[in-house]
């Protein structure tokens, strides 16, 4: 009989130690997560942090800019910047990016469409670059020219120029992608838009304009390397201009305005006819 008392309060010990083991399963498997949910929507408890997925990849991709590797260091910025949006990094990431992509673009490293034009006699800076579907600014800049003379047989880094803009009115910057692909970004410094002006169109570069001491001039003018840069679209009332900090809002020319080296690589990059994208 004692026996039996004892094999049934083991039993008994069993059945409780099988509920608690039971019970602590189901508090770690389910009520705590929920209930630490609940308390970061209440703002209260400690908030764990989730780990930043995309560092890794930034941080080799800083490695790689170390080696020399820049087409390598891009792309990885690249993949993070498409995967790991939330990345604490991902800002940092679409700077470095762009700085690659206008190193790549104006440097005689070999990329992809970049080729050699050698000058013929009779040739002017004008027609090669309409012939290549590029700029007189891109040639000058990335063959390292103070003026416009050129000679026969001087070989010259030609690439074909073919980025499209977006404007963000609420995100202030101005972005320029190759294709669909990110390829660098500018903040804007100022917004002068008429006032019934949509906040949404798509158009294109009209007409690239060069100031000095208020008249237009040509890239043959000895002055051009020093002047202020105007883009003119097709949408009466969107130029991007030259930020002048010293003018009164309500006195400028609409436009959209920029710090004067972004204009400058703007004027690099950008040809007649290239797609512009307003946005909010």
């Amino acid at each position: 009989m004692a026996r039996f008392k004892l094999l049934l309060a083991f039993l008994a010990f069993m059945i409780c130690l099988g509920g608690i083991v039971v019970a602590f399963f189901y508090w770690k498997k389910f009520a705590e997560p929920e209930l630490f949910v609940n308390r970061q929507i209440a703002g209260e408890g400690e908030v764990r942090e989730k780990p930043d997925l995309g560092k890794r990849h930034f941080d080799k991709a800083i490695d790689l800019l170390k080696e020399g590797e820049l087409v390598s260091a891009r792309d990885r910025l690249l993949y993070l910047m498409t995967y790991f949006p939330e990345s604490k990094t991902h800002n940092d990431a679409r700077r470095i990016v762009g700085e690659v992509n206008m190193d790549l673009l104006v440097s005689r490293i070999p990329q992809p469409n970049k080729t050699i034009h050698t000058v013929r006699r009779g040739e002017a800076l004008v027609t090669i670059a309409r012939r290549n579907k590029t700029t007189i600014d891109y040639i000058m800049r990335s063959n390292a020219k103070a003026n416009t003379l050129i000679y026969p047989d001087e070989e010259l880094t030609v690439y074909p120029l073919d980025l499209r803009v977006e404007v963000s009115l609420e995100g202030e910057r101005v972005t320029i992608y190759d294709g669909d692909t990110f390829f660098k970004e500018y903040p804007i410094r100022d917004t002068n838009l008429p006032p019934e002006f949509s906040s949404t169109a798509t158009t294109t570069i009209k007409e690239k304009v060069a100031w000095h001491e208020g008249k237009p001039i040509n890239f043959q003018d000895p002055n051009y390397m020093d002047c202020t840069k105007w883009i003119r679209t097709g949408k009466i009332g969107l130029v991007f201009r030259e930020y002048d900090p010293d003018i009164e809002k309500g006195s400028q020319t609409w436009g959209i305005m920029l710090d004067s080296a972004d204009m400058e690589e703007l004027f690099t990059v950008l040809r007649n006819g290239s797609r512009v994208d307003l946005k909010k």
